[in-house]
C-alpha cells in the first residue's frame, strides 16, 4: 500500500467523482482508476460503488476513509517537521478571519509579515465565526481570527482584543444626537443583523433578550458593508463592532455607545492537537503583536490566558 494510493482514494471519496479527482490530482482518469483498483485488490475490499451516473462509498470505503485521512495527515506533518528542521524558509499558511478583521486587522499584519518572510505564501479565507471554527478543526485553515463567546475544548484559543459594540443609526434618526443609549430603549426598533454563520447576530439577539425583549429583525445580511448600507437607506438600525466603523468618515451614519457594557472578544484559534509549522507560528506572532500595538483604539487588548 502506497501513500499515493491513499491520497487518490481520499480525493475520490471527497469528490465522489473520478473525473474531478483526476483533475485535482493532475493524473489521467485511467491511471487513477488503476491505482484505486490496486488498492482494493490489496485490501480485499471494494471501496466504491460505481454506476454510469454516480460514485458512492461502500461500507468498507466509509470505514477506510477516516483511517486514510489520518495516515495522510501524519505523513504531511512529518514532511513539515523535516522541512522545518532543514531550515526551509518558504512555506504556506492557510489563515481564516471574520470580515471586520479581514478589512482592518489583516492587511497591515500581512504587509509587515511579507516584508519579514517574503518566501511564505498566505492564503486567506474570510467567513463567519462558526464556519471558521469548522475550517480550523477540519484542517483547512491553520488558524483563524474569530469573535466567539465560547472556547471549544478541542481548540486552542488566544485572546486578542475586547472590542466595543456600537449602535449604528442613520444621521436623521431620533437617537442620532444621543451620547449613549440603553438596550432597553430599542425594543420598538427594527434591526439589520448579520445572519448565517456570523456570531455577532446571535450575540446581539441574546443581549436584547437579556434586556427583556425580542428584537424585530427586519433583514439579515451577509457582510458588514451591506449592514451599513441597509442602515444608511433607513431600513433599520444595527449593532456593529467598532472595527467596522473604522476607515473614511461617513456622515450618513452615526455610531452611539451602549450604556451597558457591550463587547465581543476577538480571538485567535487553532486546533489543539495539530502540528503548527514555523511559518504558521510566525504569522500568529505577527497577528498578536500588531493587535497589541496598533488596535488599542478599538478596544482593550486581552491577556493571554
Amino acid at each position: 500500500m502506497e501513500l499515493t494510493q491513499l491520497r487518490y482514494f481520499v480525493t475520490v471519496a471527497e469528490t465522489l467523482s473520478f473525473t474531478e479527482a483526476a483533475v485535482r490530482l493532475h493524473v489521467s482518469q485511467p491511471a487513477l482508476s488503476y491505482q484505486i483498483k490496486r488498492l482494493e485488490n490489496e485490501l480485499g475490499a471494494r471501496l466504491f460503488e460505481r454506476t454510469s451516473r454516480r460514485v458512492s462509498l461502500t461500507l468498507d470505503g466509509r470505514t477506510f476513509l477516516p483511517l486514510s485521512q489520518s495516515v495522510l495527515a501524519k505523513a504531511d506533518e512529518a514532511v513539515s517537521v523535516m522541512e522545518e528542521r532543514l531550515g526551509v524558509e518558504t512555506g504556506q499558511v492557510n489563515m481564516g478571519c471574520i470580515p471586520s478583521a479581514g478589512a482592518y486587522i489583516v492587511p497591515p499584519v500581512l504587509a509587515a509579515f511579507q516584508r519579514s518572510y517574503p518566501g511564505i505564501t498566505v492564503h486567506l479565507f474570510e467567513a463567519g465565526g462558526n464556519l471558521l471554527e469548522r475550517s480550523v478543526l477540519d484542517g483547512d485553515s491553520d488558524f483563524a481570527i474569530v469573535a466567539t463567546p465560547g472556547s471549544p475544548e478541542n481548540l486552542e484559543v488566544t485572546p486578542l482584543l475586547a472590542e466595543e459594540i456600537l449602535l449604528v443609526v442613520p444621521q436623521h434618526h431620533q437617537l442620532a444626537e444621543r451620547r449613549n443609549v440603553s438596550m432597553r430603549e430599542l425594543r420598538h426598533e427594527r434591526f439589520i443583523v448579520l445572519g448565517g454563520s456570523f456570531v455577532l447576530g446571535a450575540q446581539f439577539v441574546e443581549a436584547c433578550r437579556r434586556a427583556g425583549f425580542e428584537p424585530t429583525v427586519a433583514y439579515e445580511t451577509g457582510t458588514l458593508e451591506s449592514v451599513k448600507s441597509f442602515v444608511r437607506h433607513d431600513l433599520g438600525i444595527a449593532a456593529l463592532p467598532r472595527l467596522a466603523m473604522q476607515g473614511p468618515a461617513d456622515d450618513t451614519l452615526v455610531s452611539i455607545p451602549f450604556r451597558e457594557p457591550f463587547t465581543r472578544e476577538i480571538n485567535l484559534i487553532k486546533a489543539r492537537d495539530r502540528y503548527t509549522t514555523v511559518a504558521t507560528r510566525a504569522l500568529m506572532v505577527h497577528v498578536r503583536t500588531m493587535v497589541l500595538s496598533t488596535f488599542a483604539g478599538v478596544g482593550n487588548p486581552l491577556p493571554v490566558s
